[in-house]
């Protein structure tokens, strides 16, 4: 098995530097090797690439979106067994063509818990209302991933998308002071229109 991680070092020079010995010894102790900067530069320009790959493989009868969640250490494996076991059987109830693509990876590590990007596509190749149906499996993804220790999300945010999970995520009365909040703030509702907890207004 091959394994690639994308480490930023932060710090002062000598911190900086003491980091990058301590790492190219743990690689070393376990057969890796320093690849460079050049490849994790590469990666991050990807992220500018990705709504244009969507576009591409929409042109093969492909949909697909990235989802992305907080997940303590203790259930990193529970929620990758459980997304990857939803997403098939919600590929058989739809009765989808071919096999769901659902690749994830840990994108950033904390003391508490890590960051999970779960890839995840499909065939529409002769699918009606595929957007629909994408759309269904997506939320209940979502379910599955809060059912097992995971957040709503890490860094997309709510939005419009995901504004039906915070009931389940902030009591009532958290969400009514956000709402005071944002009417003292925001009288004329102008930013976040129908965004997270403030969707009905």
């Amino acid at each position: 098995e091959l394994c690639a991680a994308t480490i930023v070092m932060e710090g002062t020079a000598e911190e900086v530097a003491f980091q990058n010995k301590l790492i190219n010894q743990i690689a070393k102790k376990h057969r890796g090797i320093a690849g460079g900067e050049t490849n994790g530069k590469r990666g991050y320009m990807l992220t500018y690439a990705i709504a244009y790959i969507r576009d591409f493989l929409a042109e093969f009868d492909i949909i697909g979106e990235t989802y992305e969640t907080t997940v303590p250490w203790s259930k990193i494996d529970a929620v990758l067994a459980a997304v990857d076991k939803k997403a098939q059987e919600k590929h058989a109830e739809y009765n989808l063509p071919g096999r769901p693509y659902v690749s994830p990876r840990v994108t950033q590590l904390y003391h508490t818990g890590v960051c999970i990007y779960f890839t995840h596509g499909f065939s529409t190749k002769g699918v009606k209302d595929p957007d629909i149906i994408f759309s269904k499996i997506e939320h209940a993804l979502r379910e599955t991933i809060m059912e097992h220790g995971g957040s709503v999300s890490h860094h997309h945010g709510v939005g419009k998308i995901r504004k039906d999970f915070m009931p389940d995520t902030l009591s009532a009365a958290s969400i009514d002071v956000l709402k005071d909040i944002k009417q003292a703030y925001d009288p004329d509702n102008v930013f976040g229109i129908r965004n997270n907890v403030f969707a009905e207004e």
